[in-house]
C-alpha cells in the first residue's frame, strides 16, 4: 500500500522462495512498512528472514490485530483481507515497530516453551497414571 492505495497483490509461499521474491519488491520501495500477525511457527520463518536482512517489522498479536480492525466491518476473514486490512492500519495508525531480540534471548525462549511443555506433559502423565492406577486398585 502506497499513500492508502493498494500496489500489489499477490500470496508468498512461507519459505526462502517466497521471501526472496518479497525481497525484491521491497527493494524497490523506499522505506518500506512491514506488519504482519504473530502466528507462532509460521510467523517465525518470516521473522528471522526480516531480521536476517536487517529489515525493520511490525508484528502485531492477532487478538490486537483483530480489535484494532473490527471498526472496519471486517467480517469475512482471509488472509487477503487480513493483509489488507493489516496495511491499512499500519498506513492510518502506524503502529510500533518490533524490537529485535538477541539471538541468545530467542533461544532462551525457545528453551523455555520446551520446558513449559515437558512439565505440562508430565503433569498430564501423571494425572492419567494416577487415575489408572484408582480405577485398577480401588481402595
Amino acid at each position: 500500500m502506497v499513500n492508502g492505495q493498494k500496489v500489489n497483490d499477490y500470496a508468498i509461499s512461507n519459505d526462502m522462495v517466497g521471501f526472496n521474491q518479497l525481497l525484491g519488491d521491497l527493494k524497490q520501495v523506499t522505506n518500506p512498512q512491514i506488519i504482519f500477525e504473530a502466528t507462532g511457527v509460521y510467523s517465525r520463518r518470516l521473522q528471522a528472514f526480516l531480521d536476517m536482512h536487517e529489515l525493520r517489522y511490525v508484528m502485531m498479536n492477532p487478538l490486537e490485530a483483530k480489535r484494532k480492525t473490527k471498526d472496519d466491518l471486517h467480517q469475512n476473514k482471509t488472509d487477503k483481507l487480513d493483509a489488507l486490512y493489516l496495511a491499512k492500519l499500519q498506513s492510518e495508525h502506524p503502529q510500533r515497530l518490533a524490537y529485535v531480540q538477541s539471538e541468545e534471548y530467542q533461544e532462551l525462549m525457545a528453551n523455555n516453551r520446551i520446558y513449559e511443555q515437558a512439565s505440562h506433559d508430565l503433569i498430564t502423565n501423571r494425572n492419567r497414571l494416577h487415575k489408572a492406577i484408582q480405577l485398577t486398585f480401588p481402595e
